[in-house]
């Protein structure tokens, strides 16, 4: 058994990185309103959401004490005095369904373990020195005060990849210190197995095959997962745990770099292509724009869509004027109507054009004609066009007259005679 120091070799190195770059935030925070603000407000965020999840493990969770699982408190209570640690922290079991976890805590100053109910079966079928290593290990980040820690490092969490690192550093600190105070390094292996095959199926898991994933399993999606991941890969924690207590036979697999490094150059060069498949298609799209494009199209030409609309109606939609007139003068049918039986006129009312309707209507069109709807005087009372209702008025639209639905200018306008219409339409 190694008595050498169990931090990670390179925990400290990111906490470093880590603290400087959280320093740095927190001065710019501070000598800003909105920055202090902000920090504020994702710490409020923060420790709400921290109190409720808590909360409802204090609440529903059963806490091991020498009256609850008396066994396993005494483990507690003597790895805690051989970790040397101050006082004892509270233990809870979670119903997990099926879940296998455990994690270290802080509750209102006290040290809390939450132990997920899969695991803690363990001590039930015969696994007590499982249940130990699990135990040490959370007992260690409450050593290694890896909870303040993390919540001091919180603005590191914007360096991509950087708090994912730190995390899985000390997670491999735990894993040591957890089984330099157990002192048993096959039953580390074993508790890690528990966590990727079960509590019913770790025994019969064949870990020299299990451990060759770390080569055969290297691959950019793995190691991506990894790298965006708080926790090391369970075969690479075996294999370091098996290598730091010298467990015999315990076989040496490193990931394929190459393998990785080819995968996630192809992933990148990919993503990077397609962006600028995708540049070159909006470019492309602008140039068509300004160049094959009319340049007086907008958003607001109308394009042909009904069955049987006339080059008449489609310019009287447009607000084409000069199109109107010279269709009117080649004798154009100011009537001509199109599959829902709406004329010129009313395709002017439709955009709001009084200019083109006006003309249209000293042309001789129908004020009164209707569509499969309504009447063109409605359509313009729908529109708020009051202007242009006043106008097919003048030009004998008839204010009494009903469309399909029974409705008249005056039913819609809640009044009996013509006076009353007038005044509300000026």
């Amino acid at each position: 058994m190694r008595t050498s120091n169990v931090t990670s070799d390179r925990e400290t190195i990111y906490f470093v990185i880590s603290i400087l770059f959280s320093i740095f935030i927190y001065i710019i925070a501070a000598i800003s309103i909105i920055g202090i603000g902000i920090a504020l407000g994702l710490l409020a965020i923060m420790l709400y959401a921290n109190l409720i999840m808590l909360g409802s493990i204090r609440g529903n969770g059963i806490r091991i004490n020498q009256n609850q699982f008396s066994d396993v408190y005494e483990r507690v209570e003597t790895l805690s005095n051989a970790m040397g640690l101050k006082r004892v922290p509270e233990v809870f079991i979670v119903q997990s369904e099926g879940a296998l976890n455990a994690f270290a805590t802080r509750f209102f100053g006290r040290d809390m373990v939450v132990i997920y109910s899969e695991v803690f079966e363990l001590a039930r079928q015969g696994g007590a020195t499982e249940l130990d290593f699990i135990l040490a290990h959370e007992l260690s980040h409450i050593k290694r005060r890896h909870v303040w820690k993390n919540i001091l490092l919180v603005p590191a969490m914007f360096i991509p990849f950087l708090s994912q690192a730190y995390s899985r550093s000390c997670e491999y600190t735990c894993d040591r210190e957890a089984a330099y105070y157990t002192q048993n390094g096959i039953a580390a292996k074993r508790a890690l197995t528990v966590l990727g095959a079960g509590k019913d199926l770790y025994l019969e898991v064949n870990e020299t095959a299990y451990l060759e994933q770390i080569k055969s399993e290297s691959n950019v999606a793995v190691w991506l997962s990894e790298v965006l991941s708080g926790h090391p890969r369970l075969p690479k924690r075996i294999q370091a745990i098996g290598h730091f207590m010298g467990v015999e036979g315990t076989p040496s697999y490193v990931p394929n770099h190459g393998k990785i490094a080819l995968g996630a150059g192809l992933l990148f060069g990919g993503m990077f292509g397609a962006y600028m498949v995708i540049l070159l298609l909006f470019t492309a799209g602008g140039w068509v724009y300004a160049n094959i494009i009319p340049s007086d199209f907008t958003e607001d030409t109308y394009e042909t869509t009904i069955e049987g609309e006339t080059p008449l109606m489609t310019a009287a939609y447009n607000n084409d004027l000069n199109e109107v007139n010279a269709l009117i003068e080649q004798g154009e049918d100011l009537e001509a109507r199109d599959a829902e039986g709406s004329t010129a006129l009313a395709y002017a009312v439709f955009s709001g054009d009084n200019e083109t309707a006006q003309v249209l209507l000293e042309a001789g069109a129908d004020p009164n004609a209707q569509d499969d709807y309504s009447s063109i005087l409605i359509n313009a009372l729908y529109n708020e066009n009051y202007e242009l209702a006043y106008m097919l008025y003048e030009y004998g639209a008839d204010p009494t007259m009903e469309d399909a639905t029974g409705e008249s200018a005056f039913s819609y306008l809640g009044v009996d005679n013509e006076i009353d219409f007038l005044r509300l339409l000026q």
